[in-house]
């Protein structure tokens, strides 16, 4: 066959087979089935038929959904297995008709399809497609499912059992009658009429494939007797018959039937239970045998990692497609394909378009407005460089058109090349006369230039030029060298570019989640962004430090010195990507030439690998291989822990470090200012309360990096976590004895005597704590997981804390100083808690026959409804119809009606008791609560008034697995303005801080919950956390 002439833009091949081929609908199907996609399959094994020979068809297969039949036919081989000549995959042009061929030709054999053919521009491999229209159509298979399925609207599940055995009873007679048998169908059999059920739907199918209803039998159409004297080798005319058979038009839709029920009864059992499933229906997926077939299957595909939308391959083609997916659509791709496949597709589809104006014209617009749109949702650099080469030629994108006109005219104008370039500058120059801001004068300029360049017009154009060289200055449109992100740091609005998000590297949302919050703490920030500077780390690898009473070799310090350095990159690269995405909302960028076109995809830095590993290697056990603990998930109190001793151990030696932070003998990480900054002290005291006696041990001092806070309630406050921390607390058994034992020497004459007699009369150990020094950060744990000893597993606690943006430690100064400083705060909460039992009292049980579970209602209100249904009984009795149904019955009429009445009136009477009550009751709650969130926001500003910086959560309901994310509390002093901005890996977003103090979790994440806690001291809050660049 001739090379054939097929018009229209070209698709990368496998978008041919997973888009185009899969949205070839014919009408008629169209019409019955509005929302629909091909999905194709092919019987598990061949099923054995009479039909043509099928040595040039290269692939067949079956729409599970709507049965069309699509045969693939290669007319001109391809070079080297059907491959194109380049590695960018075939680029096919196609025709597909949708208007079937309804042909009564015996050879051809199909009562009616659609014709389609391919061509590849560049290696001439050329296939054709013919779609063949079902012989069940899809109303047919619609009845019959309906049939089944109304015989069974209470229980679903039966009425698909029927469904399938009608199907799968239906095959198996095609089946035979295929073979030759011309057995009839009996009515009145048993088996046939709780199979078949014969109501029209069924009788219509079997009209359909030429079954004859004779009397009360359906007999085989004429075709099947002689298949079956054709298959009869005995037979002197064999091949003759067997030659009629294939050239039967009958038998080839009965054929086709046979395999559409297959199909069909394959795509039924996929609803049934597993166990009732029949392994002979069980179609495969051939599209990757087409693929294969084709030699579309190797293309460059993009790293998983970039794609950020993908296309689905089912559901409905009308509706309506995201942005992303028109733009792929536009280009002929799929979303998986890698960036230099997207330019090549865009360069060709620009090559290949045969319009009037292929440059700027409409069509150009189109591919354009998708390159820009693809370019930003993978924050593509190859594919920015494109859009940038192509704004420079003068192509402009829709979306910065549309928001240039609202800029300028106050609305999107339908046509931009119908205004007048005069209008344009009028118009310009009087909304640049309405300002004298130079940053909204910039943004006014920005807009005049696309829309010189949207009307190509040469003068405007000039125009606008000299406008935006009178703006802008060498600083503010040099990103690069000295001049570059140095001079636009002090030009940075921080509160409108966000920071920088960092790329989830795999298992690393808790370690992202930490790096944030290191770098929000100034003190640390700056010291790691002075790395090399040879005094603030220990670059010379100076001895003289201690780690756990031994002294650091220099491979250990070597080694920290290299995870600072990491660090010092990864705040590096949160500086400048900050940095360079405010400046490129400054000057024109590439997508498109608009500053609201360029924040498309979130900024995001990907931590190094070798930085992760450092971290994990640690947490994890000293022998375990570096792909073990990259892919081990851990805490992030552990890998806080971890952070901070690998900074200590970078630190240089006391010898080596500034009068003022050293003593002559101190050479432990205590007293290094990271400790400094994070760790604080307590003071515990051990005491011996006895039935005789009374003695109070020595106090001991206790250093701590966080407090480790247990919940006491369902719903508790952080308040009442602290205070339960520093709450006396008795001493187990076996710390008692413990205790006992170091305080007597057994050894002595006489001790065991005194041991017993001690034991006997030891009286309660209590173990009471106060703060000693607290620290200018301070971390908190929430101890969330706990152990059960009877199933022997860990469990997580998902009950809600209520966080308060300020809390004091002063009570905890003093031993026991919470309990005399919160007396009427705990007083009040007994108080909230009796009262929400006496609310709680007031709901009953109720179980209706739709509801098996008690659900709880007002007894008030059911009292309501009772005493309005008592009083409806009375009013029903007076009627003349209920006098005369109840004037045989024992009780008169009035006996009812007084009877209602009274009961009515009492019911009225307790439901205003206890009406009155719960108003009482709710007013006390109301006033509770008022007095009480009063207390929790009245913090004295003393040394030890602390402000929430961070918050950690853990979204799961397991400890062994779940998401973390953390909440940074933003502060710009300059403008006095504080928001919440939530760290969710790449994400960074403003939140509301709602999302954080809310009194009840938020509906559908009860499971995400506070787990780590970092609060900064209020009074040095503006040198200790800071989120600027």
């Amino acid at each position: 066959m001739g090379v054939v002439d097929l018009h229209g833009p070209g698709v990368l091949g496998e978008y041919f087979i997973k888009r185009q081929l899969a949205e070839w609908i014919p009408d008629d199907i169209r019409r019955q089935l509005t929302t629909h996609v091909h999905t194709w399959v092919q019987p598990a094994a061949n099923l054995a038929c009479l039909g043509t020979s099928t040595e040039r068809i290269n692939w067949h297969g079956t729409c599970r959904e709507c049965l069309c039949q699509l045969t693939a036919t290669i007319e001109t081989e391809g070079a080297g297995q059907n491959r194109c000549i380049d590695e960018t995959g075939h680029h096919l042009h196609s025709t597909l008709s949708t208007q079937a061929e309804t042909s009564n030709d015996q050879q051809a054999g199909f009562s009616a399809t659609c014709r389609g053919r391919t061509r590849c521009c560049k290696c001439a491999l050329t296939t054709s497609f013919s779609l063949q229209l079902p012989v069940i159509e899809p109303s047919m298979s619609t009845a019959l499912s309906t049939a089944r399925m109304s015989m069974h609207s209470h229980h679903p599940t039966q009425g698909t059992r029927e469904l399938f055995g009608t199907v799968s009873t239906l095959f198996k007679l095609i089946k035979n009658a295929c073979a030759g048998n011309t057995k009839p169908i009996r009515l009145h059999g048993d088996a046939p009429r709780r199979l078949l059920k014969f109501d029209a739907a069924c009788n219509h199918i079997l009209e359909i494939m030429g079954f004859e209803l004779i009397g009360e039998e359906f007999h085989p159409p004429e075709i099947v007797r002689v298949a079956g004297e054709a298959l009869d080798k005995t037979n002197s005319h064999h091949d003759v018959r067997l030659t009629q058979v294939r050239a039967s038009l009958l038998f080839r839709r009965l054929e086709s039937a046979r395999l559409e029920l297959y199909v069909w009864a394959g795509q039924i059992q996929r609803q049934l239970p597993r166990d009732e499933r029949q392994a002979l229906f069980a179609p495969t997926m051939v599209e990757d045998a087409l693929s294969r077939a084709l030699g579309t299957r190797d293309y460059k595909r993009a790293p998983s990692g970039k794609l950020t939308l993908l296309m689905a391959t089912t559901g409905a083609v009308d509706a309506k497609h995201t942005a992303a997916e028109d733009a792929y659509r536009a280009l002929g791709v799929l979303d998986d394909v890698s960036d230099a496949l997207v330019k090549w597709a865009y360069t060709r589809l620009t090559e290949e378009d045969q319009s009037d104006d292929p440059v700027f014209g409409p069509h150009a617009r189109l591919r354009f407005d998708s390159l820009v749109t693809i370019s930003a949702a993978r924050a593509s650099k190859e594919l920015g460089v494109l859009v940038a080469n192509e704004r420079e030629r003068g192509m402009v994108a829709t979306g910065a058109i549309r928001s240039a006109c609202v800029a300028l005219f106050g609305q999107p104008q339908a046509e931009v090349d119908t205004i007048d370039s005069d209008t344009v500058r009028e118009v310009f120059l009087a909304r640049v006369a309405e300002t004298t801001a130079p940053k909204v004068r910039m943004e006014l300029a920005e807009h005049l230039a696309v829309l010189a360049d949207a009307k190509q017009d040469v003068a405007l154009k000039a125009y606008a030029d000299n406008v935006l060289s009178s703006l802008e200055t060498s600083a503010e449109i040099e990103l690069g060298g000295a001049a570059g992100v140095a001079a636009w740091k002090g030009k940075v609005d921080t509160w409108e570019q966000l920071p920088v998000g960092l790329k989830n590297i795999g298992n690393t949302c808790y370690l992202n989640s930490i790096l944030q919050c290191l770098f929000s703490i100034l003190p640390i920030r700056a010291a790691v962004l002075s790395h090399g500077d040879s005094k603030t780390w220990n670059e010379e690898l100076c001895l003289g430090r201690n780690d756990g009473g031994r002294l650091l070799t220099r491979d250990e310090i070597a080694e920290a010195l290299k995870f600072v350095k990491r660090l010092k990159h990864l705040f590096e690269a949160l500086v400048t990507q900050r940095v360079e995405g405010w400046a490129a909302k400054r000057v024109r960028t590439s997508s498109g030439g608009h500053p609201l076109a360029y924040a498309v995809a979130p900024l995001a830095v990907a931590p190094d690998r070798e930085l992760a590993d450092m971290l994990l290697l640690r947490v994890g056990s000293s022998t375990a291989s570096t792909t073990q603990a990259s892919s081990q998930q851990q805490d992030v109190d552990e890998c806080i822990a971890q952070c901070v001793g690998l900074l200590v151990r970078a630190l240089p030696p006391p010898s080596l470090m500034d009068a003022s932070d050293q003593d002559s003998d101190l050479s432990g990480p205590g007293d290094t200012w990271i400790y400094k900054l994070l760790s604080g002290a307590l003071e515990v005291a051990t005491e011996r309360v006895g039935a005789s006696s009374k003695k109070t041990e020595k106090p001991l001092n206790e250093a701590f990096l966080n407090l480790n806070l247990n919940i006491p309630g369902e719903a508790a406050d952080i308040n009442d976590c602290i205070d339960a921390f520093f709450a006396p607390s008795e001493i187990s058994g076996s710390d008692k004895h413990d205790t006992d034992a170091m305080e007597t020497d057994t050894s002595q004459p006489g001790a065991s005597a005194v041991l017993q007699a001690s034991s006997s009369d030891a009286g309660q150990m209590v173990r009471r704590s106060r703060l000693k020094n607290a620290p200018p950060v301070l971390c908190m744990q929430v101890q969330r997981v706990q152990f059960d000893m009877t199933t022997m597993r860990a469990f997580k606690i998902n009950s809600h804390l209520r966080l308060r943006e300020q809390v004091s430690l002063t009570p905890y100064l003093h031993f026991d100083g919470a309990a005399a400083a919160h007396s009427r705060r705990h007083e009040l909460q007994q108080r909230l808690r009796t009262v929400n039992e006496h609310l709680k009292a007031l709901n009953v049980p109720i179980q209706t026959a739709a509801q098996t579970d008690n659900a709880q209602v007002s007894v008030v209100s059911a009292l309501e409804r009772v005493q309005a249904f008592m009083a409806g009984i009375g009013r029903w009795a007076e009627l003349d119809d209920a006098r005369s149904l109840l004037a045989d019955l024992p009780q008169s009429a009035s006996f009812i009606t007084s009877s209602a009445e009274n009961v009515a009136l009492q019911l009225r009477e307790m439901s205003s008791a206890l009406s009155q009550a719960r108003q009482l009751w709710e007013d006390e709650l109301r006033s509770t609560q008022s007095e009480l969130e009063s207390i929790y926001a009245s913090v004295p500003q003393d040394d030890t008034a602390y402000t929430l910086h961070a918050v950690f959560i853990h979204s799961g309901h397991s400890p062994e697995f779940g998401h973390y994310w953390v909440y940074v509390r933003d502060y710009v002093r300059e403008k006095n303005l504080v928001r919440w901005l939530k760290f969710n890996d790449s994400q960074v977003t403003v939140v509301d801080s709602s999302e954080i103090f809310g009194v009840v979790p938020k509906q559908g994440e009860e499971a995400a919950n506070p787990y780590y806690l970092v609060y900064v001291r209020t009074n040095c809050i503006d040198e200790t956390a800071d989120f600027g660049v």
